[in-house]
């Protein structure tokens, strides 16, 4: 009996010394790009990424829109561009575009820890710009649209709020407002709030483009400050 557990003893020390060892590691592993050894690089580098976007991006036919679209996607051990994330876009099916063209994304050089490929999260901004002539305007000019506003919106009675509401609309052809949007509000019902009182706006003097009047995109933050 005692043969039979010295027997048993025995195996399990060996199992244990063993494992010790011989440590699992996984390769699989995902890395933060700031804490690696050796970052990952787009051939060329990021110059020559900008420009494979710039030729391949192809920006929705609104003039006038501008703002920044923020990615994430990981660079395979391979150089592979897998899980591409939309983090924040500013509409107008510019998410979309940024995923379609980052799935065409020719392989990277991987990143390397201790002398080995790795799997790496990255995260870029890509800039947005359409060109126009003259920007919309508010009949007197941005005065005008903030006294507007000032005048017609009615703060929530809550004490003490304060912030900013931030909106995102379109001025048509024709100088009315639409595709009214909130980025951001502050609660308590602010965002619909704005959304309401642009919809009564005046007509603007839309852009224009080679002359002639276009649709533009226009953001705007209006300041909340309860009395």
């Amino acid at each position: 009996m005692k043969n039979l557990l010295y027997v048993i003893l025995a195996f399990f020390v060996i199992r244990i010394v063993s494992a010790q060892e011989t440590p699992i590691i996984s390769n699989d592993n995902l890395y933060d790009t700031a804490g690696i050894e050796i970052k990952p690089e787009f051939p060329g580098g990021i110059k020559e990424f900008y420009k494979f976007i710039g030729e391949n991006y192809k920006s929705p036919p609104t003039p006038g829109l501008k703002g920044k679209i923020y990615v994430s996607f990981i660079i395979e051990k391979d150089g592979s561009v897998t899980e591409i994330k939309v983090l924040k876009e500013i509409g107008y099916g510019t998410g979309e575009e940024a995923i379609r063209v980052l799935s065409k994304c020719p392989n990277w050089i991987p990143g390397v820890q201790n002398g080995r490929k790795v799997r790496c999260s990255y995260s870029l901004p890509i800039s947005i710009q359409n060109p126009i002539e003259s920007k919309p305007e508010f009949p007197g000019g941005m005065n005008g649209i903030y006294a507007f506003i000032a005048k017609n919106y009615q703060i929530p009675k809550v004490e003490g709020l304060a912030g900013k509401v931030y909106v995102t609309f379109a001025v048509d052809v024709d100088g009315s407002l639409v595709d009214i949007r909130v980025l951001r509000d502050i609660g308590y019902g602010t965002g619909r709030e704005a959304i309401r009182v642009l919809k009564m706006c005046p007509k603007w003097k839309p852009a224009e483009l080679d002359g002639k009047p276009v649709k533009c995109t226009f953001s705007l933050p209006i300041n909340i400050t309860s009395r």
